[in-house]
């Protein structure tokens, strides 16, 4: 009932005093939380907090039309898929999986981008001395970055060996025909490859054929991830912030390309690694050159 009520108060025009920025978030969410507390400390700006799960639906369109605020944040996918329908004010995207940059059709949208570059990973791969790397994910979402990747991968003498999947159940079998083929399994953040089903899959198949997995969050490690390259999440939201002061100041969100995580973090799992024969120090003088 509650639930329904707050819904139907979503839907009325609420009166609320004139703000500057419009922040929605996908839900609530300690990452999310994180990125604003970034955002908030470059710029102090008055703000409406939505949070989207909060509701059944909000009439977003409505909101801006009459609350008309000079800038949107939103954060997650939900968000940034809800805020890009929203065509006359800026949009700055950050915490959204499937944001890049030039996608959304947007005339006014920029953020930053999730995911870290390919060369931050690769780096890693080329410390532990592993040349054929793994990499499932679904081309509908990772495609773009798994181009990257093929193309940053020679410069670090790195092949990457590729499957595709379309749904979490072709996983196991996609890592069958990796068997005896690759070095190293590197998880993408793609919610189709890496889900709660298909997780202990990837670390099975590292226990069976001796080979690390390094993951995108280091809440793999407790699983069996050899390394994790994770972002900074406080750190992506004073870039964000960075973005949403030159708006505020009047600049043209022409002049803010999509950006990439700039600080990235790196975690080891120091057991995994000398089961594998792999040096935890290495990995580490290699991480800070």
């Amino acid at each position: 009932m509650l639930i329904v009520v707050l819904g139907l108060l979503a839907l009325l025009p609420l009166s609320v005093e004139a703000y500057e920025v419009l922040v929605l978030q996908s839900s609530r969410a300690p990452a999310y939380d994180e990125a604003l507390k970034g955002i908030r400390s470059v710029r102090r700006f008055s703000e409406r907090l939505l949070i989207l799960s909060d509701y059944m639906d909000v009439d977003l369109q409505r909101i801006a039309r009459e609350d008309r605020p000079l800038l949107i944040i939103a954060l997650g996918d939900n968000a940034y898929l809800s805020a890009s329908k929203i065509r006359q004010i800026p949009v700055v995207v950050v915490m959204a999986p499937n944001y890049r940059g030039g996608s959304g059709g947007h005339p006014a949208l920029t953020g930053v981008e999730l995911h870290l570059p390919p060369e931050r990973y690769l780096a890693v791969f080329n410390t532990m001395g592993l040349k054929r790397v793994g990499i499932i994910g679904n081309p509908a979402k990772s495609s773009h970055y798994i181009r990257l990747i093929q193309q940053s991968a020679p410069r670090y003498g790195i092949e990457a060996i590729v499957r595709e999947v379309s749904s979490p159940r072709e996983v196991t079998g996609q890592l069958s025909s990796l068997r005896g083929e690759v070095d190293a399994l590197w998880l993408l953040p793609d919610d189709t490859a890496v889900t709660r089903e298909t997780t202990d899959a990837y670390f099975l198949f590292s226990m069976q054929q001796q080979v690390p997995v390094v993951a995108f969050s280091s809440a793999y490690l407790q699983s069996g991830a050899a390394v994790a390259v994770e972002i900074q999440r406080y750190d992506i939201g004073r870039q964000a912030g960075e973005i949403v002061t030159s708006l505020l100041d009047g600049n043209d969100v022409s002049g803010h390309p999509a950006a990439s995580p700039r600080k990235s973090s790196l975690r080891i799992n120091p057991t995994v690694l000398h089961r594998l024969g792999l040096s935890p120090d290495s990995i580490r003088a290699g991480s800070s050159r």
